[in-house]
């Protein structure tokens, strides 16, 4: 009987000890800052307003700015992705695409301070789907509003 009594005994001090370790250590999902991607879901149509990708899925290059305006404004940050389009409908991970040229693409958390932080509208601009093969600027711009589960943060 004394023998279980030692070994629960260490065991209770073993799991008070880690306890208290953990209670002095700073949670790793606290400090960490901001994710450097953001989920954005749309749907794309030609000029005519057919939906792009409508027979089946298809591949489009598409770039994604971010501005201060509406029109206009500051061009806060770019990049280029290919996205499937599959009957209008894409959904991307903004902050995993490539560099646009010689376009600012500066950390993603950072194009969301500052005093007009709240001012961030996201342009689309789809390669080759316009007259002989140009580049279709969606319009218009649309703002980048909060989810509600942000207010919590």
């Amino acid at each position: 009987m004394k023998a279980m009594n030692k070994k629960a005994t260490s065991v209770l001090r073993a799991a008070v000890l880690a306890l208290i370790m953990g209670l002095g250590l700073p949670d790793a999902r606290a400090t960490a800052g901001a994710p450097e991607r953001m989920t954005y879901q749309g749907f794309l149509v030609d000029g005519n307003g057919i939906a792009l990708g409508l027979e089946s899925p298809r591949n489009y290059d598409v770039i994604f700015r971010i501005f201060s305006e509406q029109s206009g404004g500051a061009r806060k940050w770019s990049e280029q992705q290919t996205v499937t389009v599959d009957k209008g409908y894409f959904s991307v991970l903004l902050g995993e695409g490539a560099d646009v040229a010689s376009e600012s693409r500066p950390a993603f958390s950072s194009v969301f301070t500052g005093a007009d932080a709240s001012d961030r509208f996201i342009a689309i601009t789809v390669k080759g789907i316009g007259a002989g093969g140009a580049d279709v600027d969606i319009l218009p711009r649309l703002q980048l509003v909060t989810s509600p589960y942000a207010f919590l943060a």
